[in-house]
This record gives C-alpha cells, sequence and structure tokens, in this order.
C-alpha cells in the first residue's frame, strides 16, 4: 500500500511541474505576443522655451564701396604695374606716364593758354583805341554843334533886324508890302533849317557818345584761361610725379581700363576698393523668410576658413523678381577676400513659451490639432498604458518645436514624441525605458 501511495504523490508531483511548466510557456509566449502588438513609444512632457527660426543662404563678398583712380586724358601709358585683384596700399604706384609725351601736352596746353591771353591784350588795345577815337569824335560833335547854333543865332537875329527895318520903313504901297512878306517868309525859312541843323548835330553827339556793342570775348577767354590752368597744374603737377600714377587708398584692384600704350581716356585709368569703407556681403533669402531677418539684426557669416559672428544686417530689400529678399551686412576690410562665397546664418528668437511640445508629437485632423498622451488606466488586464487623444491649440511652431496655449496641457502630461509602430487613441501603448 505504501509503494502505491507513493508512486500516486509521484505522478501528481510530475503533473503539477506539466501544468507549471505550461503555463509558463504560455506566459512567454504571451509576453513576447504582446512586445510584438503593443507600440512602443517615446514619450516627454511639455517644457518652457523660445522658439528659434534659422536662415541660412549662401552670398559673396563684394566691394562696399569703388573709387577711380583718375588722371588728365590724352596720356600715354608707359607702363602698368598692377593687375586686376591685386592688393595696393595707399600711395603705391600703379601705373607710369611717358614722360615726353607729357611734357608735349604741357607745352600744347601753354600754348593754347598764350593764345587766349594774346587775343585778350589785342583786344583790350582795340577797346582803348575805340574809346579815344570816340571821345574824339563825341568833342568834335559838340564843337560843331555849338558852332551851328552859334551862326544860327546869328543869322536869325540878322534876319529879324531886316524884317523890323522893312516893316518900319513900310508905306501904304504894294511893292513895300510884298517886301515885307518876302522878308517874313525868309526869317521863317532861316529858323526852321536852323532847327532841322541842330538836329542833326544832337543826333550826331548821341552817336559820338553811344555805348559800343557788348563785347564779352575777354570774359569768355578768361573761362578758357582758368580751365587751362588747372589743367596746366595737374599736369605739372603729374611732372613732379615724373609721371607715377599712386593709390589714393589701400584697396583691391577691381579694374585696369587702359593697357600699356595706350592713352588715358576722361573716365577711370583704375578702379579699385576702398578699404576705409570695408566690404559687403551680399546674400538672397525667400520672401517667406524675410520675417526672421531684419535690420539691425545680427548675423554669422562662415567661410571655409573663417567664421565671423555678430554681424549687423545694414538693408533687406525686395529683389526685381519679387521672389527674394537682398540682404547686405558690411563688412571690415581684413575679414575676407573680395568674391569670396560665405555662409550666412541668421537666427530670430520667439516670445518664451511655457508649453512647448516636440513638432513631431503634434497631429491634425478635420483642421484641428491634438495630440496623443499616455495614460494608466485600470483595466480587466490589470494597470494598463493607453493612448489618449487631448485637443491642443498651437499658438506658434518652426521646424522642431510647437507652443501651445498654457490650458492645453498640464506639465505632468506624457506626450507621445513618436512610436515604433502607428498608434492611435485607446491603442495599449508601452513607454520605452520603463
Amino acid at each position: 500500500m505504501k509503494i502505491i501511495k507513493k508512486a500516486g504523490n509521484t505522478a501528481w508531483l510530475k503533473g503539477l511541474a506539466w501544468l507549471l511548466g505550461i503555463m509558463l510557456f504560455f506566459t512567454v509566449i504571451s509576453r513576447a505576443a504582446d512586445s510584438l502588438t503593443v507600440p512602443r513609444v517615446n514619450a516627454g512632457s511639455p517644457s518652457a522655451r523660445k522658439l528659434q527660426y534659422t536662415v541660412s543662404v549662401e552670398g559673396r563678398i563684394g566691394k562696399n564701396r569703388e573709387i577711380s583712380v583718375l588722371t588728365q586724358p590724352d596720356l600715354l601709358v608707359k607702363s602698368m604695374l598692377v593687375s586686376e585683384g591685386q592688393r595696393v596700399q595707399k600711395g603705391e604706384v600703379l601705373a607710369r606716364l611717358d614722360m615726353d609725351q607729357l611734357q608735349e601736352q604741357i607745352d600744347g596746353v601753354e600754348g593754347e593758354k598764350k593764345a587766349l591771353e594774346l587775343q585778350n591784350q589785342a583786344v583790350k588795345e582795340n577797346r582803348s583805341r575805340a574809346r579815344r577815337k570816340q571821345k574824339k569824335t563825341l568833342a568834335q560833335a559838340k564843337d560843331d554843334y555849338a558852332r551851328l547854333r552859334r551862326e544860327n543865332r546869328e543869322a536869325l537875329a540878322a534876319a529879324k533886324k531886316e524884317l523890323a527895318k522893312a516893316r518900319a520903313d513900310s508905306e501904304p504901297k504894294a511893292s513895300t508890302k510884298a517886301s515885307v512878306e518876302e522878308k517874313r517868309k525868309a526869317l521863317e525859312e532861316l529858323r526852321s533849317a536852323a532847327e532841322k541843323e541842330e538836329k542833326a548835330a544832337e543826333r550826331a553827339i548821341q552817336e559820338a557818345g553811344a555805348e559800343p556793342e557788348a563785347d564779352n570775348s575777354i570774359e569768355v577767354n578768361n573761362i578758357s584761361i582758368r580751365k587751362l590752368q588747372r589743367q596746366i597744374d595737374k599736369l605739372d603737377g603729374l611732372r613732379k610725379q615724373k609721371g607715377r600714377i599712386t593709390a589714393p587708398e589701400t584697396g583691391v584692384i577691381t579694374g585696369v581700363l587702359v593697357n600699356v600704350g595706350q592713352k588715358t581716356q576722361d573716365t577711370s585709368l583704375i578702379t579699385m576698393t576702398d578699404d576705409s569703407a570695408g566690404l559687403m556681403f551680399q546674400g538672397q533669402i525667400m520672401v517667406s523668410d524675410a520675417r526672421y531677418v531684419s535690420v539691425g539684426d545680427r548675423i554669422m557669416l562662415e567661410s571655409a576658413d573663417r567664421k565671423l559672428e555678430d554681424i549687423a544686417v545694414t538693408s533687406v530689400e525686395m529683389d526685381e523678381s519679387r521672389e527674394f529678399m537682398n540682404v547686405t551686412a558690411l563688412l571690415p576690410a581684413d575679414t575676407f577676400s573680395l568674391g569670396e562665397t560665405v555662409t550666412m546664418t541668421a537666427v530670430r528668437e520667439s516670445e518664451s513659451y511655457p508649453c512647448t511640445i516636440p513638432v513631431k508629437a503634434l497631429r491634425q485632423e478635420s483642421g484641428k490639432s491634438f495630440v496623443l498622451t499616455v495614460q494608466t488606466e485600470d483595466t480587466v488586464l490589470g494597470l494598463q498604458e493607453v493612448a489618449r487623444q487631448e485637443e491642443v491649440l498651437v499658438l506658434e511652431k518652426n521646424g522642431s518645436y510647437a507652443a501651445l496655449d498654457g490650458e492645453s496641457l498640464d506639465a505632468e502630461s506624457k506626450i507621445i514624441i513618436d512610436s515604433d509602430r502607428y498608434v492611435k487613441a485607446g491603442d495599449r501603448v508601452r513607454v520605452k525605458d520603463e
């Protein structure tokens, strides 16, 4: 009997072991299946931050101000000592002029000036002779007028006496009356003739004293003489410099406009940048990004081997195409190289928001925004983590974060940021690293 009872106990223990093994097996299988079917999610809580907007574009380094190296026109260039792109110092010799041709031009300009001065001298002498002649003619006309008046007065006085005598001797005879009438007519004719002669003499005086026609040839010549003198002074300055053309400022040669053997023009001989004005960055941003870059903002410029921070934006202007905005910033001359390509980075910060979440946690449906939060709930399977939908109000967002209205979520909310598979509201989830 004891042997039978011992054998029964052994069978019962073996059965229990098998049952426990099977239960363990199915538990493992269940957990494995659960791990395969329940999404694993990354979750985080809202945080306070400022949203940053970054605009990055490439641009080029250009000249802020270009100056012209000028000289007198029509001078022969003997040698050119610089080339485009070369950096030069203030006072450095850029070119040399042909001294023989320079002297020829000086002689020619001085000859033009001398000719005009001689013309002025001749005009002055002619004017002086004309004034002396006019003065003599006027004096003669006045003398003639005085003499004529005197002679006319005497002739009229004599005619009046004869007429008075004829009237005194007259008798009531026809012949005597005819003589008086004849003398009266003679007096009137004499008076009329005297008036005409005196008026003619007065006109002669007026004509002799009239101002000569305006002659401004001396004044016109003087303008040309002063211009020629300035030209002579400049040419003489070049002669004293032995025909050397020097850099007015320190900078980079941007253009050589006249070659050796050619003559200078009325325009520039050489163009160059002015280091005292610095360099200029120019880049283009999309119109949609213009709200993130304003005049006075601080930007960073970076090339392959140099980075410059805290550079102020000096202008933001619409491009002709109206698709881009031209961004300009002034730089010191020793920062980058002329024509170099650099990258501009501008960062704009929003106000500080107390509730922000990663933008990838944000979802859209029917024009509304919502997030999925992880909530622990008591189910028939025990405490389980379940995804629940929470509608939120988005105030602002960039490419990384979204700022939400402060009442949308509380600081303890566990927001699903991403998951290893699609999650919808009501799904069981498992937070990673838990």
